[in-house]
């Protein structure tokens, strides 16, 4: 028994995400929007339809409460139109979020009122009751209330219905019994609905940060964050057109590194390199291109103020010290400026860069070599 109360107190009180929420939110302003919308048309047309008839037909009579009832309808119509526009349009849904509930529970409740007028008159004069149950029917369907709120409205509207059918119309003609049934239903039907719409917002939001987890882990590597170069081919579009500077450039020695203390160390190296060039360049503009080597695209640089800032950078790293390393790092680099024009002058920048860098790097070679006679 308990677990069955369990199981109904968890329907009734599920806690959901703000995420969730806000999904839900914008799902229910959709629907209010778009169905006021729709109704506001219909009833228009219905009403333009029934002034004509009796325009054309003089022995037919208006009926002033048939009117006011469409009207009615038209005016609420416009106004949950124009409400749920306004918070559609707001950027920031969450913060908007209690206004949003007020709006949708007081749009439910005038949208019940008005059924129950407009079916207590027809009912009145001897006809069917079936607008206050078209209303209960869209609310069940397309608006999605929290549980609590939902069976609340449900029982008040169909209660307060019934004991003004059966008191101030005709006493003991509703059977209670399906009358009651059908609440019932719309009860469970709106739980049913409201149910079924978090477990998919939740299973969307799921995919949907699985998703972008992939697309980070494609993108990025995993060693030091920075972009790869399956982020760079899908961007290369993006530099055709600009003055741009490009340097390659890798860390000297560090095949020594490696062999002396270690790929573990050597990452640690490779780790300092990035966050050094990350917080003097922008992310975007920095790519690990392989191995040791990495790659810097900026835009709008000066070429002489690029090549003295990696001067810097290569001075900054020669200070960084990884305990467990007696070693000074350093590193060399190639670089370009031009102003590509297609993908393939992109392309050849880096080439170009790249024999810079064998360059710089035989340069290197050759100072060390000097030192050691």
């Amino acid at each position: 028994m308990k677990v069955y109360l369990d199981n109904i107190l968890k329907h009734f009180f599920r806690k959901t995400e703000k995420e969730v929420d806000r999904e839900i939110d914008i799902l229910n302003l959709g629907v209010i929007y778009y169905v006021s919308l729709a109704m506001t048309v219909i009833q228009i047309v219905s009403l333009v339809v029934y002034l004509v008839s009796r325009f054309i037909d003089p022995t037919q009579t208006y009926s002033m409460g048939v009117i006011m009832n469409v009207i009615t309808s038209i005016i609420l119509c416009i106004l949950g139109f124009i409400f749920s526009g306004y918070f559609k349009r707001q950027k920031d849904i969450i913060a908007c979020q209690t206004g949003i509930n007020i709006f949708v529970i007081l749009y439910v409740i005038l949208l019940l009122i008005w059924g129950a007028l407009a079916s207590g008159q027809t009912y009145k004069s001897g006809g069917q009751i079936i607008t206050f149950f078209t209303v209960e029917l869209i609310v069940v369907l397309f608006i999605k209330l929290r549980p609590l709120f939902s069976s609340a409205i449900i029982i008040v509207s169909y209660t307060a219905f019934y004991f003004a059918l059966n008191i101030l119309i005709r006493y003991d003609i509703i059977d209670p019994y399906n009358y009651f049934l059908m609440a019932a239903l719309s009860i469970v039907g709106a739980i049913i609905a409201y149910q079924t719409t978090v477990n998919y917002i939740e299973q969307k939001i799921k995919s949907d940060n699985l998703n972008e987890s992939l697309v980070i882990v494609a993108n990025h590597d995993a060693l030091t964050n920075l972009k790869n170069r399956y982020a760079l081919n899908k961007v290369i579009p993006d530099y055709v057109g600009e003055d741009i500077c490009v340097a390659m450039m890798d860390i000297n020695n560090f095949k020594k590194v490696n062999d002396t203390y270690g790929h573990r160390m050597g990452d640690e190296v490779l780790i300092a390199l990035a966050g050094i060039l990350l917080f003097s360049f922008e992310h975007e503009e920095v790519y690990r291109y392989g191995g040791d080597e990495f790659l810097i695209v900026s835009r709008g640089r000066d070429y002489a103020a690029f090549c003295a800032k990696l001067d810097e950078l290569n001075e900054k790293f020669s200070k960084v010290h990884i305990e467990g390393i007696d070693e000074s790092f350093s590193f060399s680099f190639g670089s370009v400026s031009y102003h590509p024009e297609t993908v393939t002058d992109f392309l050849d920048m880096i080439v170009k860069a790249d024999k810079k860098l064998y360059d710089a790097k035989d340069l290197f070679k050759a100072k060390k070599q000097q030192q050691i006679v």
